[in-house]
Order: structure tokens, then sequence, then C-alpha cells
């Protein structure tokens, strides 16, 4: 049984160890998680050892988290997010300070014109900062138009529902092309 908690806590050092520092750290651990099982026990070396373990990986995976590029890919999208937002918002102020009685359907639908061109802007703005991020700026839309349709009480045609479920996340994707590598002429 103590074999397996020892497995178990070089395994999970070695998964939350940059791949630089993967095998100083299980070397350390293993030398002097025996040296302490010649000079004391075996069950007191595991419980050093084990303490070792979970006392370093905060820190590792905080190490591992803040140099991978997902975590800014992330933040850019969400940044990119917020910007979306922002214009929606603009868009609907706009549009309802000049709306008519019972045509809000059709204002929608002007609405998404208005608003999609920016929001190829804005992905493409964030692809220029990370590669990726307007693809996950299209998942975070479709993610919240998913959860705003299933949330929402209101009632919608149909064909309004798909086009909010197209026409957002189609934008962000588009805006991820124009930022795709060109070739170029020799």
């Amino acid at each position: 049984m103590r074999g397996w908690f020892l497995h178990a806590a070089m395994w999970m050092a070695s998964r939350l160890a940059a791949d630089g520092t993967r095998e100083a750290l299980l070397g350390d651990l293993a030398e002097e998680q025996a040296l302490r099982a010649n000079q004391a026990s075996s069950a007191a070396a595991l419980r050093w050892c084990l303490r070792q373990a979970l006392a370093s990986a905060p820190p590792l995976l905080w190490v591992r988290l803040t140099r991978t590029a997902w975590l800014s890919t992330l933040a850019v999208a969400l940044l990119a997010y917020v910007a979306v937002g922002v214009v929606q918002l603009a868009v609907k102020w706009a549009m309802a300070v000049s709306a008519a009685p019972g045509s809000v359907y059709a204002y929608s639908l002007l609405g998404m014109c208005v608003t999609f061109p920016m929001v190829v802007l804005i992905a493409y703005v964030a692809a220029r900062f990370r590669r990726s991020a307007a693809v996950v700026l299209g998942a975070l839309m479709l993610t919240a138009i998913t959860l705003m349709t299933l949330l929402a009480h209101e009632h919608l045609p149909v064909w309004l529902r798909i086009a909010y479920f197209v026409v957002g996340p189609a934008a962000a994707l588009i805006g991820s092309a124009l930022r795709s590598p060109r070739l170029t002429r020799s």
C-alpha cells in the first residue's frame, strides 16, 4: 500500500513539473525519500514525500499554467468577448432610440447585420495577438448563445434562433481566417 502512495506522489509531481525540471525534481524527491527511509522509518519517509509532493503542487501548477499559451489565448478571447458585448450594447442602444413599436424581429436582424462586421474586426484583432483567440472567441459566443437559448423565456422565431447560432461564431471564424498567413511571392 505504501508503494502505491509513493508512486502516486511521484506521478503527481511528474505531471505538474515542467519538462526542464521534471527529472531533477523527481530525482531529489526519490533520493531524499530513500535517505529518510534509511535514517528513520519507511512510513516517516513516505509521509515526508507525500507532504513535499502536496506542498509543491500549487506552485508547480501555477508555473505550468502561467507558462502555457492557452492562458494568454483565453485572456485575449475573453477581452474580445467583452468588446463584442460592448458593440452589441451600443448597437442595441442606437436601435432602441430609433425603434418603431412592433418591429422587434426586423431590428434584431438589422442589429446582426450591423454587428457582424464589427465581430469580424474584433476577431481579426484578437487573432493578431494570439493566433487561436478568434476561434476561442467563436466557441465562447456559441456557448453563450446556447445558454441564453436554453434559459430564455421569450419566444423567438426559429429562423432568428438559427441566425444567432450561426452569425456570431461565423463572424469570429471569418476574423480568424483573415489572420491566417498568406503565401508571399518570392
